[in-house]
């Protein structure tokens, strides 16, 4: 039986993965540029590295879930909406269908130049991802405020949804008025994310430290 313990664990990791796998694979790629590249080309990557990125991804994915249901369990009591949890476990699917099975090729061609079923997937799943993510904050506050214990938490938690979804309103922006993105389209798409796994890091270490103050309680 998996415990709370591996639930916090879980979210506290898949932080690190995530920014591992994005700077160390982003440093070690010729011309590279976080700036102006996508994170999805990473995965299209033709050596080892590339399986990594795409493997790795799908697990952050699996990290989130069960930080999921870890937060469910240590808010409430398991009680209370449900939805922001839910949209939670969607981003963390999302995640693992983009990576593992849909991934990009090389230059992500499969999603931007031949939009083969494959590519297009892609470009769905990751989709899926980044707006259940982006969006699951402003829910998951409504619930925080209730419980005593996480009070504290809730203002930080809607401060982090909406400057989560900033990025990928100027992009959308941008889209719909023909502006230019390649200069800086890697950045915002990482900034739409970044914030996100800051949350769950900070959230999760919470969850560790209500975890550690139960067990001295019951000794």
């Amino acid at each position: 039986m998996i415990t709370k313990k591996y639930f916090t664990i879980a979210g506290i990791l898949a932080p690190i993965l995530w920014f591992s796998l994005v700077i160390i694979l982003g440093l070690l790629e010729p011309g590279y540029s976080h700036m102006t590249k996508m994170m999805s080309i990473l995965g299209g990557v033709e050596n080892i590295r590339g399986s990594i990125f795409n493997f790795g991804i799908s697990f952050t994915g699996l990290l989130i879930i069960l930080f999921s249901i870890g937060l469910h369990k240590s808010v409430n009591k398991g009680k209370d909406s449900k939805i922001g949890l839910i949209l939670l476990i969607f981003g963390g699917i999302g995640l693992i269908l983009s990576g593992m099975f849909f991934p990009c090729d090389l230059n992500c061609n499969n999603a931007i130049v031949e939009k083969n079923f494959t590519g297009l997937m892609h470009i769905f799943t990751a989709f899926i991802a980044g707006i259940c993510l982006a969006i699951s904050p402003f829910f998951i506050f409504a619930r925080l405020r209730k419980d005593h214990q996480w009070k504290n938490y809730s203002k930080f938690t809607l401060l982090i949804g909406i400057i989560a979804n900033i990025p990928g309103i100027i992009l959308w922006i941008m889209v719909f008025t023909s502006t230019v993105t390649e200069s800086i389209g890697g950045l915002i798409q990482r900034l739409g994310i970044v914030f996100i796994f800051i949350w769950i890091e900070i959230i999760s270490l919470k969850m560790l430290k209500l975890n550690m103050k139960k067990k001295m309680g019951e000794k």
